[in-house]
């Protein structure tokens, strides 16, 4: 199989391998970005607790810990601006507590605080998925930019494909005229004349030939 040959097959696969890196990137980032939120951190208890309590602080933006067994230390953490008056917020989560725990305050410790969280707290991607995604796009890249760019061609190939030079004696010989045979304007001549004069041409002609004889 010639280059001529092989180029098209390498454009061919590649354009294969490209639709295939290009498929397989968009599966994973619809897989990655429309999976469910993970599940809060923490025993049962603090799961549930952190489910019924996302509707009044918002989604992903709240913390539950809870510790001991009869006189429980419950902390709950609130992502926002750090603020000083929290009694609002404070008697909607007991509410919330008394139904789901039995909270009571004569027994139980309720530490409510609201404070900014890190950036990045309760992402859904973890970095092997950002390592995925990310290597999929260079992928994808680099098989695009394989092809639309064209090899320049190199110097012997623009050797071989071009016409070998024309010697300078060549386009020489064919700008001069051939030149007419020794002759030939006598040969006109005679040829006229016996066209002309056919009587004194034959005469003339066979002089010449007795001349020759004697």
């Amino acid at each position: 199989m010639s280059a001529t040959d092989r180029t098209p097959t390498i454009r061919l696969l590649a354009l294969a391998a490209l639709l295939l890196a290009a498929g397989v990137f968009a599966l994973r980032a619809t897989a990655l970005f429309s999976a469910p939120a993970p599940a809060p951190a923490g025993d049962r208890i603090e799961q549930e607790l952190t489910w019924l309590l996302e509707p009044i602080t918002g989604a992903d933006k709240v913390r539950v810990s809870v510790t001991g067994r009869t006189e429980r230390t419950i902390l709950i953490m609130v992502d926002g601006e750090i603020a000083s008056d929290l009694r609002g917020l404070r008697l909607q989560v007991e509410t919330v507590l008394e139904g789901a725990l039995g909270y009571r305050p004569e027994t139980d410790t309720l530490t409510l605080t609201q404070f900014p969280f890190a950036a990045g707290v309760g992402t859904a991607l973890a970095p092997i998925d950002m390592a995925e995604l990310t290597g999929l796009g260079l992928l994808c890249g680099l098989l695009l930019v394989s092809l639309v760019s064209r090899r320049a061609p190199r110097p012997a190939e623009l050797e071989r494909a071009a016409p070998p030079p024309r010697p300078a004696y060549a386009e020489q010989m064919a700008r001069t005229p051939a030149p007419e045979p020794a002759g030939g304007s006598d040969l006109h001549a005679a040829s006229q004349l016996a066209e002309s004069k056919p009587n004194e041409t034959a005469q003339l002609v066979r002089g010449w030939m007795s001349y020759a004889e004697d």
